[in-house]
């Protein structure tokens, strides 16, 4: 008997060692090759070919900075994701920071990389950063904010957003864009009247570019400027500036124009000598002021108005939803060329107009639409790509030999893809004073990032994000109730004392 029990123990150990030793097996081939599965419908996990391509070829490691509670409403889909590009490559590292349990480090860190706004995650290369907020992750469904309800997610953008960082940051080179000053434009290092873009400067700083002033009195463009700016001139340009500018644009280059309206005491629009040029580059300037009663701001006169018409385009990508703050501005138009592509990009609603009595705006008599004025919707910004330039960039053909082959690149780039153009019918909305208001700050970045081919539009379609809801009535609930607490426990002790019994007898 005892020979028996010791030979069935025996046994029973050798199994139980047997089962570690397979189960110690079978983890260890498991931890060694393993893949992911994503069984929603729309694949919202599944990485692309792109994003594959990016960071099996990275080569400096990117860290990831996630500022978001679990709670926050993207934070499932952020940390699948991001978990997906850490498996895919080893040079992406990613950390998680909760502002409510850790304020002092999030403190810390925000300042660190500048960053002001919740639910944001970074990406940093050495010392570059840029960040992705979570209006840019996702877009939203505002359909039942009429009803109390808040916002719901229609489709997640996050590997396109994700994926777009990184490349921004490994990119060899870094776009710079130029500020040109001498005619009363908000420029870099203005003071005046509230004309300041310094967080407009930070911001692109935050997207990896670099920013500085500059002069076209001197005949010339800068030899390292990817996008030139001008940003409410008050006063006209010189005719050599003028010719530069052509020249540029000619040759392929990136400019943004903010026009205001200049109104003279005697009721007439002041000329900046820049409006013949953006008609000959597709873009017409209207001698007018926007009014858009359906549109206006609140304790503001009827110039200020906020719009939310925008044509799609990758600079009114993310705008879906939101609204942008022109606090004064002029209608433009779009012109057809036989070396250009115009469109707007902006509108008003269709009760706004182009006020065209200044005269009378300036005495503060009430205005209202007549024939004379323009009729609505009209446009407040206009986009133009050239479909090929003509001569090459000369200013970069001057570049020092140690660069000449990314000088080369870039050119022919812009030879390819003609100039780019920009124009909008007020400055004001990049200033300090009003950057930070609504959508605001997403058109400017998504505008200097179109002029210098930084697109976030890489291919990577939206994923649709599925809402599964289950729906029980009461007779339901109370069914489950004594299933999982009467019928199942009772179902056990049953079995229990049937197994005792026949053991025992």
């Amino acid at each position: 008997m005892r020979k028996q029990n010791l030979q069935n123990m025996t046994t029973g150990l050798t199994a139980v060692i047997l089962l570690i030793a397979l189960t110690l097996m079978v983890n260890w081939l498991g931890a060694r090759h393993w893949r992911r599965m994503d069984w929603t419908k729309s694949h919202l996990y599944t990485l692309s070919e792109k994003s594959e391509n990016v960071l099996h070829n990275l080569k400096d490691e990117v860290k990831v900075v996630v500022f978001m509670t679990p709670a926050s409403g993207l934070y499932d889909q952020v940390h699948e994701l991001l978990s997906r590009y850490a498996a895919a490559s080893d040079k992406i590292k990613v950390e998680y920071i909760d502002p409510e349990k850790e304020p002092l480090k999030t403190k810390q860190l925000a300042q660190q990389y500048g960053i002001s706004a919740a639910n944001t995650v970074v990406f940093a290369v050495g010392d570059r950063t840029k960040y992705v907020t979570s209006e840019q992750m996702a877009e939203y469904d505002y359909s039942g904010m009429q009803m109390g309800q808040r916002p719901t997610v229609k489709a997640f953008k996050g590997e396109e957003m994700f994926t777009s960082a990184i490349l921004s940051l490994v990119a060899p080179t870094v776009p710079k864009v130029y500020f040109v000053t001498g005619h009363g434009e908000a420029s870099l290092a203005a003071t005046e009247r509230g004309r300041t873009i310094r967080a407009l400067k930070e911001a692109l700083k935050r997207e990896n570019v670099k920013t500085a002033d500059t002069s076209l009195l001197s005949g010339a463009v800068p030899k390292d400027a990817d996008v030139l700016a001008i940003l409410g001139p008050t006063a006209p340009f010189a005719e050599n500036e003028i010719r530069v500018l052509g020249s540029w644009l000619d040759g392929g280059g990136r400019l943004v124009v903010c026009l205001d309206p200049l109104i003279a005491r005697d009721g007439t629009m002041k000329m900046t000598r820049l409006e013949p040029l953006l008609k000959d580059h597709g873009v017409e300037v209207e001698n007018d002021l926007v009014i858009d009663p359906s549109r206006r701001l609140p304790f503001f006169d009827l110039s200020a108005v906020y719009l939310t018409d925008f044509i799609p385009h990758p600079i009114t990508q993310g705008l879906e939803g939101m609204a942008v703050l022109f606090p004064v501005t002029r209608s433009l138009k779009p012109l057809s060329g036989p070396g250009w592509t115009a469109r707007a990009l902006v509108k008003t609603s269709s009760k706004g107009w182009g006020e065209t009595n200044l005269a009378q705006l300036l005495k503060g008599v009430p205005v209202a639409k007549d024939a004379d004025d323009l009729a609505g919707p009209v446009d407040v910004a206009v986009v133009v790509q050239g479909k090929d330039a003509e001569k090459k960039d000369t200013t970069k053909a001057e570049t020092p030999s140690g660069d000449a082959a990314k000088t080369k690149d870039s050119t022919t780039a812009k030879e390819e893809m003609g100039f780019r153009l920009v124009a909008f019918g007020d400055s004001d909305f990049l200033t300090d004073g009003q950057i930070e208001n609504a959508g605001n700050l997403t058109l400017a970045l998504n505008t200097f990032n179109w002029l210098a081919h930084r697109e976030q539009a890489l291919g990577i379609p939206p994923r649709a994000v599925e809402h599964v809801s289950l729906f029980l009535s009461r007779q339901q609930l109370n069914m489950i109730l004594l299933i999982t607490l009467l019928f199942m426990p009772a179902a056990v002790i049953v079995i229990g004392i049937f197994v005792w019994r026949r053991r025992r007898h």
